[in-house]
């Protein structure tokens, strides 16, 4: 196994990312040092016994296992599978999901099913193999049903999550947005509310530079029959979700059954295309025509205005609050500057406030999961002085930290609750 030692620094070949899928970036991993604006996780009383899914991305792969956040990180990784870094990771019913694309675009996902310690074996228990449509987006609904999302195939499919077989293909190609220009529809971020999955379309426009479609798009999809009910339209922002945003998190439902989505607007590359949340309140199937939050007009950082943009990521914590990533590919040509934020974002008082945490590099939005008990937040961090795992409390607005990271990056913390 080709590990990390401290004090190397090597370089990344990342596919993780709508920008990241055509090109790789050099991404620099020092020895972890402490930030000077957190305490030790010990000291405060957070908790670290529990066992959480966790992999760190080193080259051109991910390493996937269990651990407490307590242990040894650099030991515990030397025991993780290997899994292509393009991929998403997630835990269902006692099992460990991994779903990774290799060059070609063929995908496969893989079931491990965990010993009563909570242990990962290093056979998988059941696989299933989706070729040439980059599928690495997963979607739960109950013991019975999952969803692999086809991102480069205009399809969904619905599989038993036990045993990896398909139950059901669901055809997108008639929802392509032609009238947009769009050449694909490329599903995206999903949330379930009653019986019904609200899917996000990406409508890719060019492929050469991975520029979405310029209006909000969603199907709505009955999660009994699989039958996709109808294609909903809005003009206020451009493509929501995101074709690859592995936690399902740029679409989320509030405690109220609103359907909050985000739209980077491509990264802000795209003249004229427009950012924001938009929203289907509950009980509804359009999009709400008198709401809508552009985070660009919201205060940030003192300033009343702002072109920063959200990437890909994140977590619901409640009452409206929604932690994510803040930051501008202004430079595309460099994506490893730590000029990156985490922040809390008010889609109630249309605020974005920083995480008491330096700036970081763009590529930790997959590692932000909402703790099992729902008062914390899990994230991966690095700065010039090495990586962490943090955890960031909901009430106070603290940071601490759980776990110093010597070897490769944190990539996922998924809390192993069902």
């Amino acid at each position: 196994m080709n590990l990390f030692k401290k004090n190397n620094t090597r370089s990344l070949s990342l596919s993780k990312g709508l920008v990241a899928a055509t090109m790789s970036s050099a991404l620099m991993l020092a020895a972890c040092g402490d930030d000077s604006s957190s305490s030790s996780a010990n000291d405060n009383g957070s908790s670290s016994g529990d066992k959480y899914l966790l992999s760190f991305m080193m080259e051109a792969s991910q390493f996937v296992g269990t651990a407490s956040l307590s242990d040894n990180q650099a030991k515990v990784v030397e025991d993780f599978i290997e899994a292509p870094n393009a991929g998403g990771v997630a835990y269902f019913n006692g099992s460990v999901y991994v779903l990774a694309t290799d060059d070609a675009m063929n995908s496969t996902l893989s079931r491990y099913e965990l010993d009563k310690d909570g242990n990962m074996p290093a056979k998988a228990s059941a696989t299933a193999k989706f070729q040439g449509a980059r599928a690495i987006m997963m979607k739960f609904v109950d013991e019975n049903k999952m969803y692999v999302e086809q991102s480069m195939g205009d399809a969904i499919t619905a599989l038993d999550p036990t045993t990896l077989k398909t139950t059901a293909t669901i055809d997108l190609s008639e929802y392509i947005d032609e009238e947009s220009g769009a050449l694909t529809s490329v599903p995206g971020s999903a949330v379930i509310r009653d019986g019904k999955m609200f899917l996000t379309l990406s409508q890719f426009v060019d492929f050469n530079k991975f520029i979405a479609g310029p209006r909000a798009s969603v199907v709505i999809i009955d999660v009994k029959t699989d039958k996709v009910e109808k294609a909903i339209f809005s003009d206020k922002v451009a493509a929501v979700g995101g074709m690859d945003d592995m936690n399902n998190t740029m679409s989320f439902v509030d405690e109220k059954g609103d359907i909050y989505f985000y739209s980077n607007a491509s990264y802000c590359y795209v003249e004229g295309y427009k950012e924001g949340w938009i929203r289907i309140k509950k009980g509804e199937t359009e999009f709400d025509k008198d709401w809508i939050f552009r985070m660009h007009d919201a205060e940030y950082d003192g300033k009343k205005t702002n072109e920063n943009n959200l990437m890909v990521g994140g977590t619901y914590m409640g009452d409206g609050k929604f932690m994510g990533f803040f930051g501008s590919f202004a430079d595309p040509s460099n994506f490893n500057n730590y000029e990156w934020q985490f922040v809390v974002v008010d889609v109630y008082k249309k605020t974005v406030e920083k995480v008491d945490l330096s700036p970081t590099i763009p590529w930790f939005a997959p590692s932000i999961h909402l703790d099992a008990d729902g008062k914390s937040v899990l994230l991966g961090h690095a700065d010039k002085k090495g990586g962490a795992i943090y955890r960031y409390d909901i009430a106070s607005g603290k940071v601490a930290k759980e776990m110093d990271v010597t070897t490769g990056t944190a990539y996922y913390i998924v809390p192993m609750v069902d």
